[in-house]
């Protein structure tokens, strides 16, 4: 008898999961974002919880959990159920959260979703700066390297490791002023107190338009379209190729029909006039990619970031 209550027991909870499965969601969906409210990332959350909520029926709720570099959030999603209403906006920032060796999270913990969008970094200078090229910047760095302050978001991330690709590449060392995000850093440019900040275009984007900051370099494969008057770092002698791409991730134990229900939709986001519109006046670009390939994308990201990080002792 005991037995048949075990059996009786697991059928009905098993099918109350694939009900709740197939009626995924029937309630509000918290979507935390990791970044500040205003920041890139924040602004794309924002964007794609519309979306969802217009598509699947239900409020996608942007919530902002910033501090620890993705720790804070990246907790608060694995203390949560795995079943799709907590969803966590990811980055390729986020990797090197799981690249510190004994750190509190792991990729095994996570499925990313694959990317909703990308865009590259930038070498930024103040618009009456003497540097117009990257060797420009290269040779005053190595003439006075005390004299120049780079700097840009996060200590040890995405774009002080294409800054440390760089320096490998043209032979010389300088110092990394981190700051809380890319706007603070393009704040930092303007009032001259760093003379150059590695970042991505949007994090300034309305300085960029306004003539106030100019861009002398991009990681992108070929020129940028939404900047096709500033050359790559390859045209320039430096084989620096890297993107930030942006998206969302989830449990790795969510359910994968759940799973499986928010690739769909973001799919159909992605080819929405809606979400054209918001990525060519953000001036993101698109991604195409398999859910397969971004686990193997975010799994080479988390150990490449590993060598870099152990190579300037920011390993922990």
């Amino acid at each position: 008898m005991k037995r048949i209550i075990i059996a009786l027991a697991a059928a009905w909870l098993a099918c109350g999961s694939a009900v709740a499965q197939d009626t995924y969601p029937s309630r509000t969906v918290r979507l935390l974002c990791w970044s500040s409210a205003g920041s890139p990332l924040d602004v794309m959350m924002r964007q794609l919880g519309r979306q969802l909520s217009d598509l699947l029926g239900q409020p996608f709720v942007v919530e902002n959990r910033p501090g620890g570099e993705g720790g804070i959030a990246m907790a608060a999603l694995l203390n949560s159920p795995a079943d799709g209403y907590t969803i966590l906006s990811t980055t390729s920032s986020m990797s090197f959260a799981m690249a510190t060796r004994g750190g509190r999270h792991a990729l095994r913990e996570f499925t990313v979703l694959p990317a909703l969008q990308s865009e590259p970094s930038a070498i930024a200078v103040r618009a009456d700066s003497p540097f117009k090229t990257v060797d420009d910047f290269v040779a005053a760095i190595r003439k006075q390297p005390e004299a120049i302050s780079v700097g840009g978001f996060s200590s040890a991330g995405f774009h002080q490791y294409v800054y440390y690709r760089l320096q490998q590449m043209a032979g010389f060392k300088s110092i990394w002023v981190p700051f809380k995000g890319g706007g603070d850093a393009a704040t930092a440019l303007l009032g001259g107190h760093i003379q150059a900040s590695v970042m991505t275009p949007s994090s300034a984007l309305s300085q960029i338009q306004n003539g106030d900051i100019r861009l002398i370099a991009v990681s992108s494969a070929q020129r940028d379209d939404y900047l096709p008057e500033v050359p790559t770092f390859k045209e320039q002698g430096f084989d620096i190729v890297e993107a930030l791409w942006r998206g969302v991730m989830v449990r790795a134990d969510t359910p994968r029909p759940i799973v499986d229900k928010l690739i769909a939709a973001m799919e159909t986001i992605k080819r929405s006039k809606e979400w054209h519109d918001f990525s060519k006046q953000n001036m993101q670009s698109s991604v195409t990619i398999s859910l397969d390939g971004m686990q193997r994308q975010v799994r080479d990201e988390v150990a490449a970031y590993r060598t870099f990080l152990q190579t300037i002792g920011a390993e922990k």
